[in-house]
């Protein structure tokens, strides 16, 4: 068992004031591409979680996205802030289960569910160099 201080309950907020980047370009969106878009959010997400639970853990230890849910309700407009609550959830051995909100300044964004993985930095780069022989 890994010794961290990752706690059922902690709670942290992540803030970022979107901009075009974040948008949805593919496929000559034109309309869309002053909204938002999915994996933008998810990225604030994989983003305000490693923030959160890794400086939590020993050094030579991470974590790493297992799994996540995320139900997108309502478009956001690109050049407002979306605030982001990241609580945990549960802590079961090495997985942290992790609750997901996000509001903009008109409501909400998005909610969903976030696990991810504690990992030593080593033995998560063993374990890619033997999937990928050659690669690396």
């Amino acid at each position: 068992m890994i010794s961290h201080n990752i706690k059922k309950g902690s709670t942290a907020v992540y803030e970022k004031t979107t901009t075009s980047s974040d948008a949805y370009t593919a496929n000559n969106a034109g309309a869309l591409d002053y909204l938002v878009s999915t994996p933008s959010i998810m990225m604030m997400v994989i983003d305000a979680a490693t923030e959160m639970l890794d400086i939590l853990l020993p050094q030579d230890y991470v974590t790493v996205g297992k799994k996540i849910e995320l139900l997108h309700e309502h478009p956001s407009i690109v050049g407002d802030t979306i605030k982001l609550k990241v609580t945990v959830e549960d802590v079961e051995g090495p997985l942290i289960t992790l609750d997901i909100k996000a509001e903009d300044s008109k409501g909400i964004v998005c909610s969903g569910k976030y696990q991810r993985t504690i990992i030593n930095k080593g033995r998560l780069l063993e374990i890619a160099h033997q999937r990928t022989p050659g690669l690396i």
